[in-house]
């Protein structure tokens, strides 16, 4: 969070959301990095633009420790896309949950409603979705534009299509005879609005900052040797703008004389690609790309690839996704594209970037029963369920339950209601599927690559949980099959729970990238999670004896529970031994004017962030580096002030002068993490 914090800090402060900047702070290693080219710019545009509008970044020394609107401004966006990806798939779920009505133009029924909101329920009280949602991770903007592609997807293809309402230009007759005839739908407004917000600001921003008289002053100062941007590269990224801003135009226009609301869905789908490849890099759009092949090859329905509007397609994903990542291209040339493209995406996916992220087949599969506690047990039931259900006999037809339906309504209506539930759930469990493979696949394993395979799961639950409440839970599965789904889940929750009690830092590795060493202590214990996941065994029982209102309260509460559980109680604990805040903290409260800080063998950038970037930095413990920083200040009467690991702590006084030892005090240790004070006596003026 630190890491990424900073580099949105940077942007305020450099006034660059272009080329994004990492700077450690001074010393030996103070410039040991300076660029930062891991990941796209999305996610920090986000941050910085909320650093901005909270006032944070600019201000004293200390702001960074003293308030929460920096954690805030940095997790806010995360937070935002989460809750949008929820509700917009509840509303999916929903849509294609109501049945067709003669009598309303939005069908709604018990289902359709029960589904829409458990669905959204289910994904934002699994623990790792929530985490994520409340941390400035770059996850939530892969994501997030996943769901709202799929969705998209399902609800162009899944849905019957209808003629978009349209509006004539001028006279109504005679634009009618001329065929000036535009589209005017609520559908078509959600396009539109989506086209503005990742294409048009995004272009916007560009092109203002390399039009800036600042911007180019700043580049005209540069070394002129290759690889180093000119002011020529400035124009270069502005005709380019120039031509994105042309093909920006003909693409709202010709969106004009789309008649499907399908259309609209397919547009929002490619928009929705391009941003996940601007948040978090390629997989994103390639995950959509597989799902929506996977889904038609499965459908059998590959030729409607013809009517997907893959030209048009092409062009919106690449307004999106192309702008930046040209400009840059064009700024830094093939060193930039390296780094972000072949080593950060491609590399990282097939050959691995780290020998403790590593796993097997199964890697993911027990990460699941940690990531979505409590639901994990009810997703024997749901899977069983939901499979029954979407391939059922081709006898077997569903007939609705009583009062589930408006008078008047047809068989045929009926019918056609519950061949897109069932088409939902098939969807559903192939995207959980496909990307439970695809993650399993990369040889890169970190705990918290599994997020993509929660909202499918959700729906799927959600669902399952729906047809509880509606009544059609009563048919389908056998009592004996009832009663092994629920001991099933039952036995997977308390194998969960188990291992998580043994080791609490389980948890907080949901969202982290290192898993060894001193990182699995320092955690708060977890054995609370008993007690929160409890109600969903009686939930299941209940859901086995055919109380199924009664099991989806019970299994509800225990999401919320634990969630709970989660959010205000273990991570602020976790967060004490996970974070330098309360460190720096001590070092702002204590220190004189002039004292620095000092990073002694040690580089875990929370300190560069909270005390931005004012920090001498010293990754090793060349023990003569340090002694000529100490020498700098030795007799001035300042303190020195040392963040450092807990094992190191131990080694710094005899890294130090010998008549500066004995001052060495503690001020500040938690379980990874201590702050030392170093005196230097004021020398006698001669």
């Amino acid at each position: 969070e630190t890491h990424y914090g900073e580099v949105a800090r940077q942007i305020l402060a450099r006034q660059d959301p272009l080329d994004l900047w990492w700077r450690p702070g001074y010393g030996p290693d103070g410039n040991y990095e300076n660029t930062f080219w891991s990941k796209p710019a999305l996610p920090f545009w986000l941050m910085a633009l909320c650093m901005k509008v909270f006032g944070v970044g600019a201000g004293a020394a200390d702001e960074m420790v003293r308030s929460p609107w920096p954690e805030l401004a940095i997790r806010l966006p995360s937070m935002l896309a989460a809750l949008t990806s929820a509700v917009f798939l509840g509303y999916v779920v929903w849509r294609l949950c109501a049945r067709p009505s003669a009598r309303a133009r939005a069908p709604v029924n018990v289902r359709a409603r029960a589904a829409g909101i458990l669905t959204a329920v289910v994904l934002s009280t699994s623990p790792q979705w929530a985490i994520v949602a409340r941390q400035a991770l770059t996850d939530m903007f892969f994501v997030g534009p996943v769901v709202v592609a799929m969705g998209a997807w399902a609800l162009a293809f899944l849905l019957p299509d209808r003629a978009l309402r349209t509006r004539p230009l001028r006279r109504p007759s005679f634009a009618a005879r001329r065929g000036w005839v535009i589209a005017w739908d609520r559908a078509h407004v959600a396009f539109v609005v989506a086209l503005v917000l990742t294409v048009a600001c995004q272009l916007a921003l560009l092109h203002y900052h390399v039009l800036r008289p600042e911007t180019v002053l700043r580049v005209s100062k540069f070394v002129k040797r290759p690889g180093v941007p000119t002011t020529f590269t400035l124009y270069q990224i502005h005709l380019t703008m120039l031509i994105y801003e042309g093909l920006l135009v003909f693409a709202l226009i010709s969106s004009l004389r789309w008649r499907r609301r399908s259309q609209c869905w397919l547009g929002i789908m490619y928009l929705a690609g391009g941003v996940s490849m601007i948040g978090k890099g390629m997989i994103g759009p390639g995950l959509i790309g597989l799902l929506v092949l996977t889904h038609l090859l499965a459908t059998g329905r590959l030729g409607y690839l013809r009517h997907s509007m893959l030209l048009r397609g092409a062009l919106l994903f690449a307004l999106v996704a192309a702008p930046w990542h040209h400009a840059m291209f064009l700024y830094r040339g093939d060193r930039w594209f390296n780094e972000l493209i072949v080593i950060n995406n491609l590399a990282r996916f097939d050959t691995g970037e780290q020998e403790q992220a590593v796993g097997g087949f199964t890697f993911y599969l027990q990460t699941l029963g940690l990531a979505a506690l409590p639901w994990i047990a009810a997703l024997p039931a749901a899977l069983w369920d939901n499979v029954a259900r979407a391939y059922p006999p081709a006898a077997t037809r569903e007939a609705a339950p009583e009062g589930d339906e408006g008078e008047g309504e047809g068989e045929g209506a009926s019918e056609r209601g519950e061949e897109t539930v069932r088409e939902l759930r098939r969807l559903a469990l192939l995207w959980f599927i496909v990307s439970l493979a695809l993650i399993t696949y990369s040889v890169t394993k970190y705990y918290h690559y599994l997020l993509p395979a929660l909202p499918p799961m959700a729906a799927l639950v959600g669902v399952w949980l729906a047809d509880q409440i509606s009544g059609h839970g009563r048919r389908g599965l056998s009592p004996r099959a009832r009663w092994a789904c629920a001991i099933a889940g039952v036995g997977l929750a308390i194998m969960v729970l188990r291992d998580v009690v043994y080791e609490p830092a389980w948890l907080a590795h949901l969202t982290t990238y290192l898993y060894t060493g001193m990182w699995r202590d320092g955690a708060p214990e977890t054995s609370r999670l008993w007690w929160t996941t409890a109600p969903i065994g009686l939930g299941l029982a209940l859901w086995a004896a055919r109380r199924g209102a009664a099991a989806v309260v019970c299994a509800t509460l225990a999401g919320v529970l634990t969630t709970a559980y989660v959010i205000d109680d273990y991570l602020p604990a976790a967060s004490e031994n996970w974070s330098q805040r309360t460190a720096l903290r001590v070092y702002f409260d204590e220190r004189g004017p002039e004292d620095p800080l000092m990073s002694w063998w040690f580089y875990y950038r929370g300190e560069t962030f909270l005390s931005k970037a004012n920090v001498w930095v010293l990754k090793e413990r060349d023990r003569k580096q340090l002694l000529e920083f100490v020498a700098e200040h030795d007799g001035t009467g300042r303190a020195l002030w040392v963040i450092t690991t807990k094992a190191h702590a131990g080694r710094l006084r005899s890294s130090l002068p010998t008549h500066l030892r004995d001052g060495v005090e503690t001020r500040y240790e938690n379980f990874h993490y201590s702050l030392l004070r170093v005196p230097t006596p004021t020398r006698d003026a001669p």
